[in-house]
């Protein structure tokens, strides 16, 4: 029976769930840096706009860089995101990594995958109820 709460949480998440897209990045060094904005686009080419409403923090050193994550929660299935990273220094100045762009289309979730979960959660629940009347047997 927990195997059937689990799928139905699984199909109840993918179908109701909002879509994100996880970014990803690392340092080797920050040397004077106080942090990172991040800029999304629809278009490779097209206007970048500024995804973090505050300035990400730098967590590294000028000897060790670090590790980041930003889950940007304002997105479309099926839509194709470009993201670019900005560099600020203490001072000011600023870095935008363009040749570094990361590129991600979000899932959409198919007719055919509902159907088919459907169908293993029918079939499932009927095996379940099958062994529970043999089982009063």
């Amino acid at each position: 029976a927990l195997w059937l709460v689990f799928a139905i949480g699984l199909v109840a998440t993918q179908l109701l769930g909002p879509a994100s897209v996880k970014v990803e990045w690392s340092t080797a060094t920050e040397l004077n840096t106080a942090g990172f904005n991040l800029y999304r686009s629809t278009d490779r080419q097209g206007d970048f706009q500024q995804v973090n409403a505050a300035l990400i923090p730098s967590e590294g050193s000028a000897t060790g860089g670090s590790s980041y994550t930003y889950s940007d929660q304002d997105v479309e299935a099926g839509q194709t995101y470009y993201y670019l990273l900005e560099e600020i220094e203490l001072s000011g100045a600023t870095r935008r990594y363009n040749e570094d762009i990361f590129t991600y289309t979000v899932p959409r979730l198919t007719r055919t995958a509902v159907v088919l979960t459907a169908v293993a959660l029918l079939i499932g629940l009927a095996l379940f109820l099958v062994g529970m009347r043999e089982s009063r047997s």
